[in-house]
């Protein structure tokens, strides 16, 4: 499984309490480019299941339930670098492919495509105008 993935929306998530004396809730707010590394360390809690720590954007960080993570990759609310990565090339061969057929239309399209996928991949960095 890849370690590293990136939002791809916006979404709020609860941050699990471990607290044995006190409850207390806490919510993550990720925005699209959010990088998510799964880091070394996982938690079983009894009645709950696996945890596992991640950090995001290298500052901050929680354990996540298991469940939580699968959930996100299958909404593709999160994806892994490596498919965002795929996703890019992609959309680059098809700008090309469309330059090649004079295909206007299918130009503009992907490059409003690559264009999102670009600011996934890197977050704050102002494309060219």
């Amino acid at each position: 499984m890849d370690s590293t993935f990136i939002a791809t929306q916006e979404f709020n998530h609860p941050v699990d309490c471990f607290c044995a004396s006190q409850k207390h809730a806490n919510t993550i707010y990720f925005q699209i480019g959010d990088q998510i590394f799964i880091s070394e360390g996982t938690k079983f809690v009894e009645s709950l299941g696996w945890y596992v720590r991640v950090v995001v954007n290298q500052s901050y960080q929680f354990f996540i339930h298991a469940d939580d993570l699968e959930a996100l990759l299958e909404t593709e609310k999160i994806k892994s670098a490596f498919d965002v990565s795929l996703e890019t090339n992609f959309y680059e061969y098809k700008i090309n492919q469309a330059l090649d057929e004079k295909d206007e239309n299918g130009f503009h399209t992907y490059v409003v495509l690559l264009e999102k996928s670009k600011a996934m991949l890197y977050p704050g960095v102002a494309s060219p105008q």
